[in-house]
């Protein structure tokens, strides 16, 4: 072997472990990227949760984008062999980017008939004495149209958050 061959050889494997190493890098690089990419769509999102606190409910967007489309599912305070007493939440179609919005023209539905209601005394049925909380779903979309859905307990001046999650 020729020391024209040994250096050939040698190159070659240089050129063979620079390749190695770019393969590599555009990897690592393309992992950094999706990483990245997943960290912003989460940090610009809505979060959307409900509270309670001097008889009205209001909806409070923790995100850093607004929430569109938000519905909250029908929420059950009594269930029992002879009645069913559900408040009725309408759909809101913008909550902004950390702000607090009162909702309005929440119904009662009783027995499966609805009715208008004005104000919502929790303490009627939660008492100071013995508070409880109830179950609640908030649907949402985010600008690009994804949905969410939060899940958590509502009480007096509370809401814990037990679900966050995107749906689509």
């Amino acid at each position: 072997m020729t020391c024209e061959n040994i250096i050939q050889l040698l190159v070659a494997i240089v050129l063979f472990l620079t390749f190695l190493a770019v393969v590599w890098y555009a990897f690592e690089t393309r992992k950094l990227w999706k990483e990245t990419v997943k960290q912003t769509r989460l940090s610009m999102r809505p979060i959307v949760v409900i509270t309670y606190g001097d008889n009205r409910f209001s909806y409070i967007n923790y995100g850093n984008t607004p929430a569109f489309n938000i519905k909250i599912d029908d929420v059950t305070l009594i269930n029992t062999e002879n009645l069913r007493f559900e408040y009725v939440f309408p759909e809101e179609y913008c909550v902004p980017q950390s702000a607090k919005i009162s909702i309005e023209n929440i119904k009662k539905k009783i027995n499966d008939e609805i009715s208008d209601t004005d104000t919502f005394d929790l303490g009627a049925l939660i008492p100071f004495s013995a508070q409880r909380s109830f179950n609640v779903k908030i649907r949402y979309k985010n600008a690009e149209n994804e949905k969410y859905i939060t899940e958590g307990k509502v009480g007096e001046g509370t809401f814990d958050i037990t679900r966050i999650e995107k749906v689509s």
